[in-house]
């Protein structure tokens, strides 16, 4: 009897029936991931070319995401009075797309210099804090219009189909470049990718005006104060989890936002090199988004988090070797499948913990941390960068690393490494799942299945031919 329950109970979770608004969601993802792609990857690269100062690399990439912080926790303590998230959802991508016009013609207003580097800053701001204001209500929006037993596998192929997206326009982008700088023009080709960002946005509006829009109701006994939040903070599972990931994301932020600083500038890559290297993380990611989903499903949130916040803390610190492209790749290879785990991971066990009624503030809020900390990590990763000498005395030997980046990227990895000690064993999975030990988890993950047919192994590297039915057969 419990053999058949279980098999019925499998069959139904391997259905996913797609509703309209789920279809508009995820032809709105892909749209908006074009945008990704060719805009907003590009916004530290055009700094650079701008001429931006380490600083102000650090700055372009976090200030503007704290102001869009405070404004996502404005935008939901103000939900409750909104009649429609639809539109809110709508207005604030419209704004976005509007922001890239100015920025796509910067060079031919201001030419290159800090008057155009602190204008870059300004439409920055106004396009994160665009996007601020449209996080609490499209998270409950989408919340309420995806059901729990298959939001795993929805926002796996979501995902999958995104990370497609953003790794061709980000390609196309940065051969468009590369074709421009070339010729000498090169801000020939920040005009037409920055234009495209703009229609693609304005096409992503298009489908989320195709979504459905619940009405949202919210009793008072559901309202709480940031202050309410941080006060319950040692006793909620949830503010646990906000912390680790406020945390790791301090780490990631001291080095991020240097990386491109990194291999332009100091290894002096082209545009065509730092694009590859950049997209192989993008074809990683959207190559095992749909298998995380299936664990995620099936396994819960909880044991994705706990790999992958160790395993983030060793990308950083990979970068300290060798400065070789093919080494770079590995590295982009590795940190894509870990990233692609624990950002779905992440957004799922937030929907997962959360009442529908109280998600959008617990997004404002865990949004506001993650701010704070993004823009804290990258000041200080900044700072740290501007001061550090040229060589490191350790006795008897004498660092001299080709870029002292490469101190910012090892501190990074450290903070990461001390977010998961201390954080992730202080929250737990929040519904009931399958149990999984962490040795078959990985397993698991380094025999991922990206392509229908072929079975890729992390551990041996090669793609091999899917065992035949009969062979499957024999082995049960």
């Amino acid at each position: 009897m419990k053999l058949g329950t279980d098999i019925e109970k499998y069959k139904n979770r391997a259905k996913v029936n797609y509703t309209p608004s789920m279809k508009a969601s995820i032809n709105d993802g892909m749209s908006h991931a074009v945008m990704m792609g060719c805009g907003e990857n590009y916004f530290g690269v055009f700094s650079i070319f701008l001429k931006a100062t380490t600083i102000q690399v650090g700055l372009i990439a976090t200030l503007p995401q704290l102001l869009a912080s405070i404004i996502q926790w404005a935008g939901a303590i103000n939900l409750d009075r909104i009649q429609s998230r639809r539109s809110v959802v709508a207005t604030g991508a419209f704004i976005q797309a509007l922001a890239f016009i100015p920025i796509a013609f910067l060079f031919f207003l201001f030419d290159i210099g800090q008057i155009s580097v602190m204008f870059l800053l300004l439409m920055v701001i106004i396009y994160f804090c665009a996007n601020g204001a449209t996080v609490p209500a499209w998270n409950s929006l989408i919340g309420d219009l995806i059901h729990p037993n298959v939001r795993g596998r929805f926002f796996g192929k979501r995902n999958t189909l995104t990370g497609m997206n953003t790794f061709i326009a980000l390609t196309l982008s940065g051969l468009m470049l590369h074709v421009f700088k070339k010729q000498g023009y090169p801000e020939f080709g920040y005009l037409i990718i920055f234009t495209v960002a703009c229609f693609a946005r304005l096409l992503s509006v298009y489908w989320i005006r195709r979504y459905d829009d619940p009405p949202l109701s919210i009793t008072p006994d559901q309202v709480f104060t940031f202050r309410q939040f941080l006060r319950r903070s040692p006793y909620s599972n949830f503010a646990k989890f906000v912390f680790f990931v406020a945390m790791i994301n301090l780490g990631v932020s001291f080095s991020a936002p240097y990386f491109s600083l990194y291999m332009l500038r100091d290894l002096d890559y082209s545009y065509m090199a730092y694009t590859f290297v950049i997209a192989v993380g993008n074809i990683a990611q959207f190559l095992t988004f749909r298998h995380w989903g299936g664990i995620s499903d099936r396994f819960g949130n909880k044991k994705i988090l706990n790999l992958c916040g160790w395993g983030m803390s060793l990308v950083p610190i990979m970068w300290v070797g060798p400065a070789n492209i093919y080494y770079f790749i590995f590295i982009q290879i590795y940190g894509g499948i870990i990233w692609s785990g624990f950002n779905l991971a992440i957004a799922n066990f937030l929907f997962d913990a959360v009442t529908p009624p109280k998600r959008a503030r617990c997004v404002a809020y865990q949004g506001l941390m993650n701010g704070i900390a993004i823009f804290t990590g990258s000041l200080m990763g900044g700072l740290t960068a501007s001061h550090l000498p040229d060589s490191i005395n350790f006795g008897l030997f004498i660092w001299r690393p080709v870029s002292m980046l490469l101190m910012v990227f090892l501190i990074s990895g450290v903070i990461r490494f001390i977010a998961a000690y201390i954080f992730l064993k202080k929250f737990r999975e929040v519904r009931e799942v399958e149990p999984i030990s962490e040795g078959e988890l990985i397993f698991r993950i380094s025999h991922i299945k990206p392509i229908a047919g072929a079975t890729f192994s992390l551990t041996t590297g090669l793609f091999n031919p899917q065992k035949k039915k009969a062979d499957k057969d024999q082995d049960q």
